[in-house]
């Protein structure tokens, strides 16, 4: 129990010194020397959790993405298109994927943000498979555009609004996050502009009506 404790306090020093050390200076300027002073461990330490940094950005990336997988398969997956007003979020995939990702957000931000990472590609493959996942009411709609174009358009976008989200200082908590995710979708690009337009100032307005 001991050494258990004493490794999840080894983990968290250095997942604290991981996250600082990339905003500061990025990952490939990142050395195990810094990694191990930051985090107040020593090089022999972090050798018996991680080969090197790659593989300490692997576990990092690796944890994150089984943590959806596992909430997308635990959890009720409703149509992204509809908005859900009475129903049970606490049984909603996406909304535990929200809160999920706010205990996690400063790792999270950080890894969608990075160029170095793999973890947008993970992820958005776990949303594209909820997207072929069948329906419960479907409506036919004739439309030139592929669906494999389709299926970037929603993914990316999803991806897009969280690492939005997560970035934001302060940041809105989980439940808010999702109320504004689950109402775009439900909402045209025309829409949303019309939301843009009317929150810009006067004379704002006045420029793009000239």
């Amino acid at each position: 129990m001991e050494a258990n404790t004493k490794m999840l306090a080894t983990e968290i020093k250095i997942q604290k010194a991981f996250i600082k050390l990339i905003n500061l200076s990025g990952f490939d300027k990142l050395t195990i020397q810094k990694l191990c002073q930051e985090a107040h461990i020593s090089r022999g330490t972090f050798y018996l959790h991680y080969i090197d940094k790659y593989d300490l950005l692997n576990h990092y990336e690796d944890e994150i993405v089984a943590n959806i997988s596992e909430i997308f398969k635990r959890f009720q997956k409703p149509q992204l298109n509809s908005a859900i007003q009475n129903g049970d979020k606490e049984n909603n995939a996406f909304f535990q994927l929200f809160k999920y990702l706010y205990r996690q957000r400063d790792l999270a931000a950080l890894l969608l943000n990075g160029n170095t990472t793999k973890i947008v590609a993970k992820v958005k493959r776990l949303i594209e498979e909820v997207l072929v996942e069948p329906q419960t009411s479907q409506s036919t709609i004739t439309t030139q555009i592929p669906a494999a174009f389709a299926k970037e358009i929603v993914s990316q976008g999803i991806i897009d609004l969280i690492t939005f989200w997560l970035n934001q200082n302060p940041i809105l908590p989980p439940r808010e996050a999702y109320q504004i995710f689950q109402q775009s979708r439900s909402l045209t690009p025309q829409q949303l502009t019309q939301i843009i337009f009317k929150e810009a100032p006067q004379g704002d307005r006045n420029e793009k009506t000239v």
